[in-house]
């Protein structure tokens, strides 16, 4: 609604390129210890780590997976850091969060055009196993979901981008890409109805510590 439009517009930090909170260093240190102990990169099998720019983004995906790409300009002397599993580590800014301007009717459509774009640039990947690290105005609005990722969640769900017309114009997740095998249809008992190259979400890990109160 708008009303829910203008709220979200005004939780200023979720708008802004701020490192996290001192509740969600907690909350990525957790994560850590927890994906560690399940050897989660390995055994997924994640080839590619692709993450937003903004620093939030970099932070999880450093904390929670070991990973960071190169940023385009650093002024601290920033490199690299990639878990040896781990074949690249990508910085997109396709996956940036979704911008003020975004949230109105002049810009929705460059936004859902983004979407559309990354998910192109998604399917063009030559991995079949990736991590996102991204925000969840964008996975929300990407997968057609009615609520938002919780902070440090890991979602897995399946991509196949031929499901759709790609000539028609115009979302922390795991993929799995099936480009040479069929892809099984989404189970009729699915709690959400996803876009049609979208199947099989499922919340992995769940963060254990609690967040802080929602901004107005």
């Amino acid at each position: 609604s708008d009303i829910y439009a203008c709220t979200e517009l005004l939780n200023v930090p979720a708008q802004v390129d701020s490192s996290v909170s001192e509740i969600g260093v907690n909350q990525i240190s957790h994560m850590k210890e927890k994906l560690l102990k399940e050897d989660f990169l390995k055994s997924s099998g994640i080839q590619l780590v692709a993450h937003s720019p903004l620093l939030r983004a970099r932070e999880t995906s450093v904390g929670m997976l070991g990973c960071s790409a190169a940023p385009a300009s650093s002024s601290d002397g920033a490199t690299e850091q990639k878990a040896e599993s781990v074949s690249r580590v990508v910085e997109t800014d396709l996956l940036l969060e979704k911008t003020p301007a975004e949230w109105t009717p002049l810009y929705y459509s460059g936004f859902k055009k983004r979407i559309g774009d990354f998910e192109e640039w998604l399917w063009s990947q030559k991995e079949d196993k990736i991590a996102l690290v991204g925000h969840s105005q964008f996975f929300k609005a990407m997968l057609g979901l009615d609520f938002k990722f919780g902070n440090c969640e890991v979602w897995k769900v399946e991509f196949d981008l031929s499901k759709v017309d790609c000539t028609d114009d115009g979302i922390v997740a795991t993929i799995d890409k099936e480009k040479d095998e069929p892809v099984k249809a989404e189970p009729a008992a699915s709690k959400w109805k996803l876009p049609p190259q979208w199947f099989n979400l499922e919340l992995q890990y769940s963060c254990d510590v609690e967040g802080s109160p929602k901004t107005i």
